[in-house]
């Protein structure tokens, strides 16, 4: 009777983990895509010719996903744009998005408008999608040049 136990207690030992573990290769669904507040522009009083730094900053930085999309467009108040640019991040870590740009030599107000696409997950979104979308509270950043005296 006590080998019975013991070889039905041996069984339950090595044949419970094998039915109740997940043998499916499914991917994880715990990628979380990232919500911005603001652009933010350095120097943010440029001048004619000045190379500005904008970044694009976290409100949530989100988790696993690697590579965002996005757009800018700086324009002149009451112009068309003048300056259509379309770039992209693509990284191994999750970092606000940075970039560069040079002052236009005319004075006026511009704005810089950023439109973010696509994000890129190494897991899976709850959607159940590798691609999703981040939100952005304010997309642009407004400032003045003035002319050189």
């Amino acid at each position: 009777m006590k080998r019975n136990i013991l070889l039905l207690a041996t069984f339950m030992m090595v044949a419970c983990p094998l039915f109740f573990t997940n043998c499916s290769n499914d991917p994880e669904m715990d990628a979380v895509p990232p919500s911005f507040k603001e652009v933010v522009i350095n120097p943010s009083k440029p001048s004619m010719g000045d190379t500005v730094t904008a970044t694009i900053k976290f409100m949530s930085a989100g988790k696993s996903w690697y590579k965002m999309e996005y757009k800018w467009t700086l324009s002149r108040y009451g112009q068309e744009p003048q300056y259509n640019v379309k770039g992209g991040a693509s990284s191994l870590e999750i970092k606000e998005p940075t970039f560069t740009f040079v002052v236009p030599d005319t004075a006026g107000m511009y704005t810089l408008r950023v439109n973010v696409g696509t994000i890129q997950a190494s897991s899976l979104f709850p959607n159940g999608s590798p691609f999703g979308s981040a939100s952005i509270e304010n997309n642009s950043v407004t400032f003045t040049v003035k002319a050189t005296e």
